[in-house]
């Protein structure tokens, strides 16, 4: 029989009669049982928690929403410490900065802000709690026009691998707000809660071109061109389906009024006249949700990737001819980076690795039943290895991959070494650790497992970060 503290905040074991809904994540592919659901209310409460699984020796993970696509917020026989009601949002009196905690929906988030006339660019799923994402980077439908959700936090407040509540911004831990600014969540600390500037906003125009099938590789090649030269108030995504779908489609945001978005677009709409073609502006908030759909529990995998620049020919080609004939439930989804406020913030301002990427890349599945497995894991995984050779080799950790075997590469560029410092210095016994997260050091068989640039593991065994083994 397992003992719980008192002060960690209500407790869930497999005798209580909703564990079975309380152990369940987003991914249907990941069916864990851990031996306890901690659910804290408040910092000291996580803060109880930690020093449980901590002094115990108890395996644990963390959980804002449970929506991590490769389960890495569940385990088996250990606790899951999760922070959905952790559900405060604050407004400061001159309305510039919000302070928001892990527990709370997106949806919820913009809802609240709009409320008082601003937002934050976060993400576009508004059922997910902004927990999970905050940390890696945040990519939403605003990316373009006002940058990467990290690019607005200004502090943090964290419970640290001891136990303590840490405050983090320019002035205490500066180290570690910029470790926390694309380094990933649940590497070190649990946040419980996040301070954000946030901005103005009002009307916006949204817009939706789909097209057939056949010649939508023609549109895609159009879009990635025009997309990297777009106004930078323009933010949108393309979907490539397979061809059963017989569609392609681009949506986005224009931070202006529809007359001139028609214009902007006009480059685009006459090379390739959309078979559907819709623009509307509207006050912000009654755009939240339409650039996603509400996917519930189901089987799910996405493999990231990032584009420098435009694909190539042959890359599209590749492209084309694996979504022939695909699996239903797949597609390939490409968001717009490049020309934007994000690779105009100061590289050195934040752990994250790819503000020179101009498009970032998912290929995505969805399907129901664990018999569908291998036919969509095959395609997903066939459709990246025949592409990896056009992309930049990175990958955005909000979109984690257990099958990238390069993932501290892929991940975090040449800022590795730092946030393994950092790491260290917050870490050192690694109790925030879990499939892919920071190590403390790495032996030189992992180092070489890894696949490290010469440069990351010079750099590396400079600062003492890799040892004999």
């Amino acid at each position: 029989m397992h003992e719980y503290p008192r002060n960690a905040g209500t407790v869930t074991t497999p005798s209580d009669p909703d564990y079975e809904r309380a152990r369940r994540i987003w991914n249907n592919r990941f069916d864990c049982r851990p031996q306890a659901i901690m659910y804290p209310a408040n910092t000291d409460e996580v803060a109880a928690a930690v020093d449980h699984v901590r002094d115990n020796g108890v395996p644990f993970r963390i959980r804002s929403g449970g929506h991590n696509s490769e389960g890495f917020c569940t385990l088996d026989d250990g606790i899951v410490i999760d922070l959905s009601k952790l559900g405060s949002i604050a407004v400061n009196e001159d309305r510039s900065r919000a302070t928001i905690s892990p527990g709370v929906h997106l949806g919820e988030v913009y809802a609240n802000l709009w409320s008082v006339g601003g937002t934050i660019p976060a993400g576009v799923c508004p059922d997910i709690r902004i927990g999970g994402h905050v940390l890696g980077g945040g990519i939403g439908m605003l990316v373009r026009s006002r940058g990467l959700l990290i690019d607005n936090l200004v502090g943090l407040t964290l419970v640290d691998a001891h136990g303590e509540t840490l405050r983090v911004d320019e002035d205490h831990h500066a180290d570690l707000l910029w470790a926390c600014r694309g380094g990933g969540g649940g590497n070190y600390g649990i946040a419980t809660s996040y301070t954000f500037e946030m901005k103005p906003i009002s009307d916006v125009t949204i817009f939706r071109l789909e097209w057939g099938w056949q010649g939508g590789i023609g549109v895609l090649d159009a879009w990635q061109h025009w997309i990297l030269d777009a106004d930078s108030r323009i933010n949108s995504r393309f979907n490539f389906f397979p061809q059963a779908a017989d569609s392609v489609m681009t949506i986005g945001l224009f931070e202006g009024p529809a007359d001139e978005l028609r214009a902007l677009l006009a480059p685009l709409t006459n090379a390739h006249p959309p078979r559907d073609f819709s623009v509307r502006t509207m006050p912000y908030m009654e755009c939240v949700g339409t650039f996603s759909e509400q996917v519930p529990s189901i089987r799910a995998k996405f493999v990231p990737a990032l584009a420098a620049g435009p694909l190539s020919t042959e890359a599209l080609k590749t492209l084309e001819r694996w979504h022939r004939d695909a699996p239903a439930g797949v597609k390939t989804g490409f968001y717009g980076l490049g020309g934007t406020v994000l690779g105009s913030v100061a590289p050195e301002s934040s752990a994250f690795a790819h503000r020179d990427a101009s498009i970032c890349v998912e290929y995505l599945g969805h399907w129901h039943g664990a018999e569908s497995d291998e036919e969509h894991l095959s395609w997903l995984s066939g459709i990246r290895a025949e592409l990896d050779p056009f992309m930049t080799g990175g990958a955005y950790v909000n979109s984690p991959d257990r099958d990238l075997e390069n993932w501290l590469h892929a991940y975090y560029g040449e800022n590795l070494p730092r946030l393994m410092e950092v790491k260290r210095a917050y870490d050192p016994e690694n109790v925030f650790s879990f499939e892919q997260s920071i190590p403390v050091s790495l032996t030189e068989t992992q180092a070489a497992a890894a696949r490290l640039p010469g440069t990351v593991l010079a750099d590396l065994r400079a600062r003492g970060l890799v040892t004999t083994g």
